[in-house]
């Protein structure tokens, strides 16, 4: 009984350090951004990243810069990237762009990244 007790402790101080490792693992593999409504709060020059649905139609592009509007439920933002697109990018996806907060209101992303659906669909049998 004695040994039990004493081993009691270790046990406790082992699993807080699992734990701690679990989370500390996680934190840096989470990608957190904000909605263009929780951009509004903030300061022009801020580094940003900004999650949602690429407006319909909004997408516009001269040479390897693209122009184009994030919503979500209640506002959007406007967003100029200049880089490679992913091939998946499109109306109506959803996007994160990471980049400088303008004073014109505007985003100006140096990463674009193509948020992907949860269910994997083969692409169709080409076989005929």
């Amino acid at each position: 009984m004695r040994k039990s007790v004493a081993a009691l402790p270790l046990v406790g101080l082992i699993a807080g350090a699992l734990v701690w490792v679990v989370a500390q693992g996680a934190g840096d593999n989470l990608v957190y951004y904000q909605t263009p409504g929780e951009l509004r709060a903030e300061p022009a020059g801020a580094r940003v990243r900004v999650g949602g649905q690429v407006v319909p139609r909004s997408i516009t592009q001269d040479g390897s810069t693209i122009r184009f509007l994030l919503r979500d439920a209640g506002a959007q933002v406007a967003v100029v990237y200049t880089g490679a697109t992913p091939a998946t990018f499109k109306d109506g996806q959803g996007a994160v762009v990471e980049g400088g907060y303008g004073p014109d209101g505007v985003v100006h992303a140096d990463a674009l990244l193509v948020k992907h659906g949860n269910r994997y669909t083969p692409p169709p049998d080409s076989r005929g």
